[in-house]
């Protein structure tokens, strides 16, 4: 079997090396890399394959004879042309995948840059002639694409063609075949039995004398037999993969996505028979999947993570954690982290959209980050709609696994400073906390407000608007319960009485104090989203000290200097 496998310069990967030797299960998001490291095995046993046909192992001054291959016979991979395959596109020089198996053999297949029709391919130049003996190689590979649904009609097709519709992606068109093939051998009863255990169906015997290929089942017995293209999908997909191991014995068999069309209570029982197939077979399983069910069903040691860089799952600790980062982690959330310069927690977008305008007023160091489409979630984050919320420690705990070096910060709303802030060190998940309520409260200033309301009311052009000065008054008052402390505090916002500094810390301005103070104006109905525009005008005096304080932590805490 397959104890490990090399990449150069093979689609996404540059220079990668898998250990893959027992059964794996290759674990991550979509277009994370699975498939395209089930697609290379693919690939070296098809240009194996084809140079042996050459039947001309001599190695020469310049390497081994080159063997051509076409792109119609090329079915490794789902290509329109051959420069797909080469990394970042760059369709020139060679490709090299690199296998070695458990009986220690170990052979380099290079595939040339010709044509967009044509490639050569041929072992390495390193590989010793010895190896190339044909009869070290005891093992076949074949890939299984998730199914798509059945042709209507199959005929009985010769191995090689099976091969080709399989490595096409187009396993639909040839599970008739290879039930022929499970009933001409000693798997059948087997193949029967695992279909009894798994869906309480009857298989029965295929006939493959007609133009088509006749497969029938029955959903109970002696019950009206069904052709297999009136199945469901889940069915049918389980089917293929037990008919392809029972047939291929002994064989590598790439699986992608099994639990495809699977319920999750059938994906454990399906993962479980199908080990247990491929023990008694002697096969291997290397699986691409991002089922929660099945990498629960797994032995931490047969996981393979595919978050950033590919490498083997280190303990059961971080199996736990896998689990719950595939239930966590977007696809956004992946590509972010690998490119960020770190992840910032908010309340909600208004905070950061505040953070925005006053770093651009105060011409802050962070404002470039800021405005650059910063990577930041809230701090309880709904990645699908309808799905619970998940709390910021819980996403960062997620985001490690992919980039362990990632910084992060989260700040706090006043009414979650119990919590405490922690030492901005630039490394892990560090806490600051507003002193006072949020974010809001530091648009709680009455000379950027009436500025404000003055703008509202000449783009309105309407009476009602006004900057009235004794209303904003009587407002403020109402707020702190005293004229005398709302003329204190019109007196001088930025350093009030410790009373009303107390009431800026446990009052809500988003719902409480700020539409007070427009509704007062006449200014009714400012939806909270808005509120970044009353930041936009303020002016670097009116700024509160608290403001830059968090701001300069935030720049600190992700390294952002």
């Amino acid at each position: 079997m397959i104890r490990e496998v090399t990449l150069r310069r093979f689609k996404r990967f540059e220079d990668q090396t898998f250990r893959l030797d027992g059964h794996i299960v290759l674990a991550g998001p979509n277009n994370s890399g699975k498939t395209t490291l089930l697609q290379a095995i693919a690939t070296w046993q098809l240009a194996w394959t084809r140079w042996t046909e050459l039947g001309d192992s001599e190695r020469r001054d310049d390497g081994y004879a080159w063997a051509p291959m076409a792109r119609r016979a090329f079915f490794a991979v789902p290509l329109r042309e051959f420069q797909s395959l080469w990394h970042h596109h760059q369709y020139e020089g060679s490709i090299e995948i690199e296998v070695a198996t458990q009986d220690g053999w170990r052979i380099a297949m290079e595939l040339k840059a010709d044509s967009t029709e044509q490639i050569y391919v041929r072992p390495a130049a390193t590989v010793e002639p010895w190896v190339l003996d044909l009869g070290t190689l005891s093992f076949a590979v074949t890939f299984v694409p998730a199914m798509t649904g059945m042709s209507l009609d199959e005929p009985v097709y010769q191995p090689a063609k099976l091969d080709q519709l399989l490595g096409m992606g187009r396993p639909g068109e040839v599970l008739r075949n290879l039930l022929i093939e499970a009933h001409a051998s000693p798997a059948w009863k087997a193949l029967e039995q695992s279909v009894q255990r798994l869906f309480g169906y009857e298989l029965l015997p295929p006939d493959g004398r007609g133009a088509g290929i006749i497969a029938l089942y029955r959903e109970v017995p002696g019950g009206p037999a069904f052709d297999l293209s009136s199945a469901g999908s889940g069915f049918l997909q389980v089917l293929l993969l037990l008919t392809l191991l029972h047939v291929r014995r002994g064989a590598v068999l790439l699986v992608d996505e099994p639990d495809a069309h699977l319920n999750p209570t059938l994906q454990d029982a399906v993962y479980a028979e199908l080990r247990s197939v491929a023990a008694k077979a002697q096969s291997q399983l290397i699986v691409a999947t991002h089922s929660e069910v099945i990498i629960n069903a797994v032995d931490p040691r047969e996981l393979y993570l595919f978050f950033g860089k590919p490498r083997r799952l280190a303990d059961a600790t971080e199996h736990r954690r896998l689990n719950r980062a595939l239930g966590v982690l977007t696809q956004t959330d992946v590509m972010l982290a690998l490119e960020a310069r770190g992840i910032l927690y908010l309340g909600c977008h208004t905070d950061l959209a505040l953070l925005q305008e006053w770093a651009r007023i105060l011409e802050h160091p962070t404002y470039r980050w800021l405005s650059s489409q910063p990577f930041w979630r809230p701090h309880v984050w709904e990645p699908r709609q309808g799905t619970s919320g998940i709390p910021a420690h819980r996403h960062y705990e997620s985001l490690q696994l992919i980039r362990e070096d990632l910084p992060g910060v989260i700040v706090l709303d006043g009414d979650e400073r119990h919590h405490g802030e922690s030492p901005i060190s630039g490394q892990g998940l560090q806490r600051l906390a507003w002193s006072r309520y949020g974010a809001e409260s530091y648009l709680v200033q009455p000379v950027t407000l009436e500025r404000f309301v003055q703008q509202c009311a000449v783009v309105r052009g309407v009476s009602e608007v006004t900057a009235d000065a004794n209303a904003t008054r009587k407002a403020w008052a109402h707020l702190f319960g005293s004229e005398e402390w709302a003329d204190q505090f019109l007196a001088a916002p930025m350093s009030p009485p410790p009373l009303i500094e107390a009431y800026l810390k446990t009052t809500k301005a988003r719902t409480e104090i700020l539409p007070t103070i427009l509704q007062a104006t006449g200014l009714h109905g400012m939806e909270t989203t808005r509120f970044a525009e009353i930041a936009a005008i303020m002016r670097p005096e009116e700024i509160h000290p608290e403001v830059r304080r968090i701001l300069d932590s935030v720049g600190t805490a992700l390294r952002l200097d």
